[in-house]
């Protein structure tokens, strides 16, 4: 063990494997820190142990003077990347990811059922319940059946781009999604594609990391995950403007969507805005429409919203829901 030991000292270390000292203090280390702790030795240790069990670094070699910090191995993982030639290594922000869906998962005590294979028979579950399928909806049957989701994207600066991720944790799946764009109906997507993955077999243990969902993914998988997502959320309306002249005026679509969900109302409108341009490559336009039918970007208090009312705090440590409160911004 270092013999001056301070928290100049980690942080120092903590920069040598991409963690900057204004990340480990805003996103790591407990609430109740301050300065005034910053070089006492016994305090220091204590903060040392919440970094590494927050990190998943071994704590050993974040405290010796003579080796680099260890970083502790992932589950099984199995990575769906957008460039196939990047080495299959786990990145920092995998494993923040992963810590997070630990956590999750500690304090989630519904048992997990099993997803159907079938889309059409997810689909009719949920709108026994719903009239629409949407984020709310479709996170709704999650938690249902003992999936747990969260939305997650504190990550250090110039680490790995991750868009959505499932780790098996405590006889459970969680489901983690990333993206920076909130729209509800493009995160509804993204969770309806790490659904399918679960829903279809493709991981039934360890971890599965998507870092970006491509329509034109030449990986088996990510092709049937896609089918499913886009089945589930707009049904029988996939890539229905092919043909038709879409004017550039953003109420020339929402219109034209408006007037093709008379035959559809289970249809989130906002899902068929980007359902066009997923198949056009027009998202800036798609964009404007939706901000036309719906421009709230909060997808993502949406998801933790319903994580803060299923987690049952009471069973968490101290130290796991200071962690957690962090996770979702409180």
């Amino acid at each position: 063990m270092t013999q001056t030991l301070s928290m100049s000292t980690l942080y120092k270390k903590l920069s040598a494997i991409g963690l900057s000292e204004s990340y480990v203090r805003r996103s790591v280390l407990p609430s109740w820190w301050n300065d005034e702790l910053n070089n006492q030795p016994t305090a220091v240790l204590e903060g040392a142990g919440h970094i590494a069990k927050r990190l998943h670094l071994d704590l050993q070699s974040l405290l010796s003077d003579d080796q680099p910090v260890q970083v502790k191995l992932l589950p099984d993982t199995k990575f769906k990347y957008h460039l196939q030639q990047q080495a299959d290594i786990p990145d920092t922000s995998h494993r923040l990811a992963s810590r997070v869906a630990e956590l999750v998962a500690y304090g989630v005590k519904t048992p997990f059922v099993t997803i159907s294979k079938d889309v059409n028979q997810v689909r009719s579950e949920i709108l026994q319940d719903h009239p629409q399928i949407n984020l709310e909806s479709i996170l709704n049957y999650c938690w249902k059946h003992g999936v747990a989701v969260v939305y997650f994207n504190d990550y250090p600066e110039n680490t790995r781009k991750i868009t959505g991720m499932i780790q098996w944790q405590c006889d459970r799946p969680v489901i983690v999604l990333s993206s920076k764009k909130t729209y509800p109906a493009w995160l509804a997507f993204h969770l309806a594609h790490e659904l399918a993955h679960l829903a279809l077999g493709h991981i039934k243990a360890g971890i599965l990391i998507d870092d970006e969902i491509d329509q034109n993914s030449d990986d088996g998988e990510e092709t049937a995950a896609n089918l499913f997502a886009v089945k589930l959320l707009v049904n029988d309306l996939d890539n229905c403007f092919d043909g038709q002249e879409v004017t550039s005026g953003k109420k020339h679509l929402k219109n034209k969507i408006n007037k093709r969900l008379q035959a559809d109302s289970t249809v989130d409108p906002c899902a068929l805005a980007f359902n066009y341009a997923w198949h056009t490559g027009n998202y800036k336009f798609a964009n404007k429409a939706v901000d036309e039918l719906n421009p709230a970007q909060n997808g993502h208090q949406i998801i933790n919203q319903f994580l803060e009312n299923h987690i049952d705090w009471e069973s968490l440590t101290d130290d796991n829901s200071d962690h957690l409160d962090k996770i979702l911004g409180d």
